[in-house]
């Protein structure tokens, strides 16, 4: 075996467990079924004119909080679990170095990941053409690569958590952590930020820099991302901005503020897991 086919070899067995384990099953459960409901939310709700673009819309915003501890759950446990019981000083033992461990761990896991979440947009895609009659192909295959890449971009923060932690009780409470911080409470970020620097809170026209303040998570630049290609073009950040749209908002920034999400914090774990003591 050479040395650019182990990681290889490692992410095919992760992705082999996942399958014994059901958890691409789980996932595809979770998504096609919470998301397939939301797709429907505004055909119940009187008086609102809503097509399949905002049903789409909807979903991705559900998605938005679903996705990243599906992620999370998926690979907080990778290293951390096999650390703690013992198996990675075996596997380590073998040809494997810690950078080819955690390299295989990362693309097994975000495999997992992204069938999973795939098989559940498709299906909830197959309802939302039901209930509208319709669905934009194009729209919605790129809300599923953008959900995917949030996914991945989560993976590769659950992986760094893992590779840093020693028991599995500290991964988890780091990915509680991170979750809560980068989904739930990151909206109070831009908002304190814009109260510092302005003396008010925001109201429906913010300053340009507020928006990318809101993009600097991953869940932040995922919804960005999704309003544009739904509502297509810049036009409803201009007028959420209240002029032209600047350079630091086009839609390349957000995707490499993903990228980044998913690449940083798995340099920083591999650096610590490099020196880490496994005895």
């Amino acid at each position: 075996m050479t040395r650019s086919t182990i990681w290889l070899k490692i992410a095919r067995k992760e992705f082999a467990d996942a399958l014994r384990s059901r958890m691409i099953w789980g996932i595809v459960v979770i998504i096609a079924v919470m998301t397939s409901l939301s797709t429907g939310i505004s055909l119940l709700i009187p008086d609102v004119e809503g097509g399949v673009e905002m049903a789409i819309g909807g979903a991705s915003q559900f998605a938005g909080l679903l996705v990243p501890i599906m992620a999370l759950i998926a690979a907080y446990l990778a290293i951390a679990g096999e650390r703690e019981s013992g198996s990675l000083k075996v596997i380590l033992g073998l040809p494997p170095s810690r950078g080819e461990v955690l390299f295989g761990k990362f693309i097994g896991r975000s495999g997992v990941v992204a069938i999973g979440l795939s098989l559940g947009f498709l299906v909830a895609g197959l309802v939302a053409a039901a209930l509208y009659g319709g669905l934009p192909v194009g729209a919605f295959l790129g809300t599923i690569a953008l959900t995917v890449l949030l996914g991945v971009s989560f993976v590769g923060i659950a992986i760094g958590i893992s590779a840093v932690t020693a028991t599995r009780a500290r991964a988890m409470i780091l990915a509680i952590t991170a979750y809560l911080g980068l989904t739930l409470l990151w909206d109070l970020a831009p908002n304190g930020v814009h109260l510092l620097v302005t003396g008010e809170m925001p109201g429906r026209v913010v300053p340009a820099w507020f928006l990318l303040v809101q993009g600097f998570s991953p869940t932040g630049a995922y919804n960005a991302l999704v309003q544009r290609l739904l509502l297509g073009g810049g036009t409803a950040v201009e007028a959420r901005i209240g002029g032209p749209v600047p350079s630091y908002l086009d839609p390349l920034v957000f995707v490499l503020i993903l990228f980044a999400w998913a690449v940083i914090p798995l340099f920083v774990g591999y650096l610590s897991f490099r020196q880490a003591d496994l005895s």
